[in-house]
């Protein structure tokens, strides 16, 4: 018996250093990786050392005191319930290394187990076989049931191979080992029935500890051998986010712009070796900032990710589309024959994006205009093949949007033409290139000046005085009218007040606002300091916007006119019957007057449908309430129509051109007329 003793204890001890060494390991490790499932296999193995520990006091209390006295109590609760925690932490700790996690509550509930057998048949000292099935074949049996499940799980997930398919190591061993060392639990069940059976201990039972601490270095050994799996996995996985990142963009995940030219030098060689032609298409949202400005960046966002699909679900499967930031895409054609191949899929893909978008509960209508250079006609490598078609899709921008256009020749000229002009344009502002002339604005029923509207124009260093339709497009599509359009409107008003004070004659002021500065959340406030600086009353003020730019938001168009009318300025419509000629925001918008476009007043008298038209839209606005400005008066003939028809205004080279600011101070300051018709400043 002596003997037996001291083997168990022997076995017992080295399988506490044993799981010691291991846990001390693994606990290194988490401090150095901080890995959950780490911890608690750290945990696992000193709960087992402590059981260890205190089997071995058991024994060695055993032989000295009775099974109730309270050391010996002490060391069989605290060695059942570590050994029945060594289970709970190996249960986590395998969950955690599949991103899992089991109940809280098994382990409070296994400690209870544990140190309920432990106190099983103490109270009988006659009882030893029995308080050794409870101690020690239970947990035996518990120990099979849990490692065999621990390692099935384990043999049985997605741990059992790497990203390539091919095993992993370190699972397998665990599992092994688990196993293993579950089946290495029977023979101490069986054990613990015999004892019940025959009321005593086969001494061969010592050394099935030796079996247990080899299969512990096993369990070990695939343990660390996971880490350094994972720890690899997670190194490839991180170049390949790396590579992802360095080569696809981050919201679309299409090819950016660098794949983008990698596959195209690589297409360009294959199509220079057999002879064969590619093109190069590039896109560009229509009206993209305002779906931003309006709706928000994260349906930006989501209508660029919704474009990208589209598109390529529109395209060829060898074809490649790639995102160059922003609202920029560009596509690869390899392997056409002509421009009409190319031509073909980009109206495709023209027709792909008209479809509506259904993006954050709404319905969403948007165009895009395509630019396509094709090899070798356009160039004849990647940069000129991608600057030919990106100048091919401003040309298709300026044409009207939403089309495609080749690229030809002469509009490379063009394009150096419009980077020098927006070279210049940026200089323009701070060196006080900028002017405003001042069209009069006259009543048709005295023929006196009721005021005028403010025209920006441009006084080139080279080119001379440049008219407003030569570089406001620019402007907006550079956003340098961002800058521009609280200058005009404080010079403007200033002006116009310096007037005021020096001829005593009160009249008003127009000034257009673009698109880009009506859907500016600052508006208001530009009109306010403006006022303010330059103490011209509000209702001298009046605020041209076209129909186009009225309609794009009506909602949005809505709260800011009324907000600008809330200061007492006025709205006019310009342009009126070039847009969207809706009638319904005539009544809905806070408008004081309708200009009609001069492309109905230049063929009055000699155009029965101009003449039709002019005449619907007087009588139509003074059926509104609303006052009517014609534009474009050159001849008699028609101020004479306008007569007739009671027209309220009209502004043209009849009466005058637009005037430099000192021309029309003189104007008022002499009272002349400046054309044929009579002409006196109106006394407010």
């Amino acid at each position: 018996m002596d003997t037996q003793v001291t083997a168990n204890d022997a076995a017992l001890v080295a399988q506490a250093v044993g799981a010691l060494v291991l846990g001390a390991l693994l606990l290194d490790f988490h401090r150095h990786y901080r890995k959950a499932y780490l911890l608690h296999w750290a945990w696992s193995w000193v709960c087992f050392c402590v059981y260890a520990v205190g089997a071995v006091a058991g024994l060695a209390l055993d032989t000295r005191v009775p099974p109730a006295h309270p050391a010996a109590l002490l060391a069989a609760a605290v060695s059942g319930i570590a050994g029945y925690l060594q289970f709970g932490f190996l249960v986590f700790g395998t969950y955690e290394l599949e991103a899992g996690r089991p109940p809280r509550r098994l382990i409070p509930a296994l400690a209870l187990v544990g140190l309920a057998t432990s106190l099983l048949f103490v109270t009988d000292p006659e009882a030893g076989a029995w308080r050794y099935f409870a101690r020690v074949g239970l947990r035996a049996l518990t120990a099979f049931v849990v490692f065999l499940i621990a390692g099935l799980r384990i043999w049985e997930s997605r741990l059992d191979a790497d990203e390539i398919g091919a095993p992993r190591l370190g699972p397998k061993l665990v599992a092994v080992g688990l196993f293993a060392y579950g089946v290495a639990q029977l023979p101490y069940l069986v054990l613990a029935l015999a004892s019940v059976q025959w009321m005593r201990m086969e001494p061969h039972v010592a050394y099935l500890g030796l079996l247990d601490l080899i299969l512990q270095w096993v369990m070990g050994l695939g343990m660390v051998v996971c880490l350094l799996e994972e720890e690899r996995r997670r190194a490839v996985q991180a170049s390949v986010q790396i590579e992802h990142l360095a080569y696809y963009d981050g919201l679309t995940a299409l090819p950016n712009r660098e794949l983008f030219i990698d596959r195209l030098s690589l297409a360009l060689v294959q199509a220079h070796r057999e002879g064969k032609k590619l093109a190069v298409l590039f896109l560009d949202l229509d009206r993209f900032k305002q779906i931003n400005d309006s709706l928000g960046h994260s349906v930006g966002d989501e209508l660029l990710r919704a474009m990208g699909k589209r598109v390529h679900e529109a395209v060829r499967e060898g074809d490649t589309l790639a995102r160059l930031g922003g609202d920029e895409f560009t596509l690869l054609l390899p392997g056409i024959h002509n421009a009409s191949d190319a031509a073909r899929i980009a109206q495709k893909v023209l027709e792909a994006v008209r479809r509506p978008f259904e993006l954050a509960g709404r319905e969403l209508f948007v165009t895009t205009s395509i630019g396509i250079s094709i090899y070798p006609e356009d160039g004849v490598d990647s940069e000129s093949l991608i600057r030919s078609a990106d100048v091919a899709m401003y040309r298709a921008k300026e044409q009207g949007r939403d089309r495609l256009q080749l690229y030809a020749p002469a509009m490379n000229a063009q394009a150096v033409e419009r980077m020098g002009l927006e070279h210049g344009l940026r200089k323009a502002l701070s060196q006080d290139q900028l002017v405003i002339h001042y069209q009069p604005i006259i009543e048709v029923a005295t023929g006196r000046i009721h005021g005028t509207e403010a025209l920006l124009r441009w006084r080139h260093p080279d080119l001379g005085l440049v008219p407003p339709d030569d570089f406001i497009e620019l402007a907006e599509l550079t956003g340098l009218i961002t800058p521009m359009g609280p200058w005009i409107l404080e010079e403007a008003c200033g002006r116009t007040r310096s007037w005021q004070r020096g001829t005593r004659f009160y009249f008003s002021i127009a000034v257009n606002l673009s698109g880009r500065q009506f859907q500016e959340r600052d508006l208001v406030g530009q009109v306010k300091r403006a006022l303010k600086a330059t103490g011209l009353e509000a209702r001298f003020l009046e605020l041209e916007i076209t129909e186009s730019v009225a309609m794009h938001s009506a909602e949005n168009t809505l709260r800011t006119l009324t907000e600008l009318k809330a200061l007492g300025v006025r709205i006019s419509i310009d342009d009126f019957g070039t847009g969207y000629s809706s009638l319904a925001y005539l009544k809905r918008f806070p408008i004081d007057t309708l200009k009609i476009d001069q492309s109905f007043v230049s063929d009055i008298g000699t155009n029965p449908e101009d003449t039709a038209i002019a005449s619907a839209v007087i009588a139509m606005a003074h059926g509104l309430g609303l006052r009517v400005v014609a534009e474009g008066v050159e001849r008699e003939e028609q101020l004479e129509f306008l007569r007739r028809q009671r027209c309220d205004h009209y502004q043209g080279y009849l009466f005058s051109r637009p005037l430099a600011a000192d021309e029309i101070a003189a104007l008022l300051r002499d009272g002349s007329q400046g054309s044929p018709g009579p002409v006196g400043p109106r006394r407010t």
